[in-house]
């Protein structure tokens, strides 16, 4: 069954024919059609939320992975694509305390001061190398240093890859793939004619759709439930919001 994704060859051959290129085939238009998809691509990233003002943080870009360590070691190198935490390190098993996060100089405060090993109570981020494929690398440092195995849960915030073969796909669903196309059209609008148009406001109503339902789909619409027969138990924060995302009724 075909895909209503768009192919990374789909969007820059639209960027082409808008700049009046109907036929790529000078490697030169080709480079030059591409670099305006990632730059596209990258407003699409880090679209502005109209009803915050803030950058949204897309839940598609979220990943839940665990991450085993064994004793003796406390440096673990975190996955490729790594940039933040969304929900810190949770033990597997039955253990009550997960570590917390702390600095690095923190962390390093505490080596100096004792070797210990056991359970580790703290962690930190750690800046690894830059790799020119990959990007930013990064590391966490436990303390104390493991003294057994474990396993945790964690979820963070990936940097998606750049598109480099003509059918690799963008993130999101086909919905997001037209807004990344906008994103790119807007971005050779603005390059080729100075001034924002139509594909701008067309890029940032289908974005302003999606942050909307991006933020719906990650809220549970439950508020509580009659225990008694004539209270309700609530669940705090819980929200309940209409279709662009707009918080109605809250507990």
């Amino acid at each position: 069954m075909a895909s209503l994704k768009l192919s990374f060859t789909d969007v820059y051959t639209d960027v082409g024919k808008y700049l009046g290129i109907p036929s790529l085939s000078n490697a030169n238009d080709i480079a030059k059609c591409k670099r305006i998809v990632y730059r596209g691509y990258r407003k699409f990233l880090m679209p502005l939320d109209p009803s915050t003002g803030k950058i949204h943080k897309w839940k598609f870009l979220e990943k839940t992975t665990t991450l085993s360590i064994v004793a003796d070691t406390d440096t673990y190198k975190l996955p490729i694509g790594f940039s933040s935490f969304v929900t810190p390190f949770t033990y597997t098993s039955a253990v009550t305390v997960n570590p917390q996060q702390r600095t690095l100089t923190f962390i390093y405060e505490q080596k100096a001061q004792t070797s210990t090993s056991g359970p580790p109570m703290y962690f930190a981020l750690k800046d690894g190398d830059y790799d020119e494929i990959n990007g930013q690398q990064y590391y966490v440092v436990f303390w104390p240093t493991p003294a057994a195995a474990a396993t945790f849960y964690y979820t963070y915030v990936l940097t998606p890859p750049a598109p480099v073969n003509d059918d690799d796909v963008f993130v999101g669903d086909a919905l997001t793939s037209e807004a990344i196309m906008e994103c790119a059209l807007a971005v050779a609008e603005l390059q080729e004619n100075g001034s924002l148009g139509v594909h701008n406001q067309e890029a940032d109503r289908i974005v302003s759709q999606l942050i909307g339902k991006d933020k719906s789909d990650s809220l549970v619409p439950y508020l509580g439930q009659i225990t008694n027969g004539k209270s309700i138990s609530h669940t705090p924060n819980a929200v309940i919001t209409d279709s662009d995302g707009n918080v109605v009724i809250s507990a």
